[in-house]
């Protein structure tokens, strides 16, 4: 029985890489005959999945989507990704549902519930013992309503304008373009009277997606990225700061600053970061629990004097 249900998978996986295949070929590749292969290919169509077939005995087979979602057929390895992506999207995503999507609750960990309930027993309690050892920043994602994200990513794909209310009180109407999630927070990149604009999605009180349809503007990576940079632009400090540490243990405090680290003499290194506030950098440098010394910008060195004298007299 494991035996077929890995040779099913297999069959499926093969059938997703997006080009029709013929019976020999299938056969070929699963190692069995193509008696076997038709065998399989009705029992994924009793499963739900949607295989067409050419005509005649050397036609070929092609997976189509279904409007109907089938059963999902996952390998360890697959399901593991999924359950541990599905669980950093619960804890740092900042994700949440609305009375109509998921009564409330956080859509992700719904969903995660509902994919644990499914899978085998031994391979479930190994997903719960891998997410168990999951660890997150203290930095969470701004929280943003996971109807909004869909909504907006469903304007993009269709090519339809989207009404926002925003926090202001302006209502624009823009063609959204695509989603972004840069420094804990979620952005809408969008077109509006031929001008490219930025919007928060924290700060989007609702979207309603209108019948006018528009023909998407296409940006080159280099294009979209020069826009990005004039909305977004990247006002973190760039901090340099020498320990009396081995690169690990610096790199694990700045995680998150994308740090640059270089050897400066035995047992001394370098850090390069950037960081959203000095406070923020003076407060990360002493929980390296090694002697340190700023070496710009200046207005670190008396963060960090005033950091001391607080917790002295704390």
């Amino acid at each position: 029985m494991a035996q077929s249900t890995e040779r099913l998978f297999s069959l499926l996986s093969s059938l997703q890489s997006g080009r029709p295949m013929s019976g020999r070929e299938l056969a070929a590749r699963l190692d069995v005959d193509v008696r076997t292969v038709r065998r399989d290919i009705a029992r994924l169509r009793d499963m739900g999945y949607r295989v067409d077939a050419g005509p005649g005995p050397h036609g070929a087979y092609e997976l189509r989507a279904s409007a109907a979602m089938p059963p999902l057929v996952l390998s360890d390895e697959e399901a593991v990704a999924l359950v541990v992506g599905m669980a950093l999207a619960t804890a740092r995503s900042g994700l949440t549902g609305t009375a109509r999507s998921a009564r409330g609750e956080d859509p992700a960990q719904s969903a995660l519930g509902k994919l644990t309930r499914v899978l085998p027993r031994p391979l479930a309690a190994t997903c719960r013992r891998v997410t168990e050892a999951l660890t997150t920043s203290p930095e969470v994602t701004v929280p943003v309503d996971a109807g909004l994200l869909a909504t907006l990513a469903q304007g993009a794909e269709q090519g339809r304008t989207a009404m926002l209310e925003l926090s202001d009180g302006t209502t624009p109407e823009v063609q959204p373009h695509r989603l972004l999630l840069r420094r804990r927070r979620w952005y809408l990149l969008a077109r509006a009277h031929d001008t490219w604009a930025v919007h928060r999605l924290d700060g989007i009180r609702s979207c309603t997606l209108t019948r006018t349809s528009f023909v998407p503007h296409p940006l080159t990576p280099g294009r979209e990225a020069e826009e990005l940079e004039r909305l977004l632009p990247d006002r973190r400090i760039r901090v340099r700061i020498r320990f009396e540490a081995d690169s690990a243990a610096v790199i694990d405090r700045f995680l998150n600053e994308e740090p640059d680290v270089v050897k400066d003499g035995p047992r001394h290194v370098i850090l390069t970061a950037r960081v959203d506030s000095l406070e923020w950098a003076a407060m990360l440098a002493t929980l390296v629990d090694e002697a340190f010394t700023v070496l710009e910008p200046n207005e670190l060195k008396q963060r960090c004097h005033t950091l001391a004298r607080r917790l002295a007299d704390a």
